[in-house]
């Protein structure tokens, strides 16, 4: 019986000196990790010199979504004021793809829509930011940004 009991201690104790010797396990990237400041360059495509030292800014709205924000944005002496997107944010390797829709309001001149597709590694920022303006004379504008935290 005493013998048994030691074969079966010398089981467990193997088992568990095993177990403890895993491989350390990939880290994953998580909204946590792409949400903060990103300070870089924007470019309105085909209206103007880039604009570098901009801020645009991740917040985490849930574990799949986050919140971009480009602060009192305009462009050719027109303000468009505060540009506020959701976006789903998809694991895609060892970046996450940022995507999303929204409205942005340009009083007087109205509502227009907001498409954001981009991708953030936790310190680096890409985007392109389309807002549909065809009544206006600009037409539809696109901003490309590339930051980093």
């Amino acid at each position: 019986m005493k013998k048994s009991i030691f074969y079966l201690f010398a089981v467990v104790c193997t088992v568990c000196l095993f177990a403890a010797c895993g491989d350390d396990d990939e880290k994953v990237l998580t909204v946590n990790d792409i949400a903060g400041t990103y300070s870089g360059t924007l470019t309105v495509v085909g209206l103007g010199e880039p604009t570098p030292g901009t801020s645009m800014y991740l917040t985490k709205v849930s574990d799949s979504k986050v919140k971009l924000e480009l602060k009192n944005f305009g462009f050719s002496g027109m303000s468009l004021g505060n540009i506020e997107v959701e976006c789903d944010a998809v694991l895609d390797g060892d970046k996450m793809d940022i995507s999303g829709s929204a409205s942005v309001s340009v009083p007087p001149l109205g509502n227009f829509p907001v498409e954001v597709d981009g991708d953030s590694d936790g310190t680096t920022l890409n985007a392109t930011i389309s807002i549909a303006t065809a009544p206006l004379p600009a037409g539809d504008v696109t901003v490309t940004y590339a930051g980093t935290k």
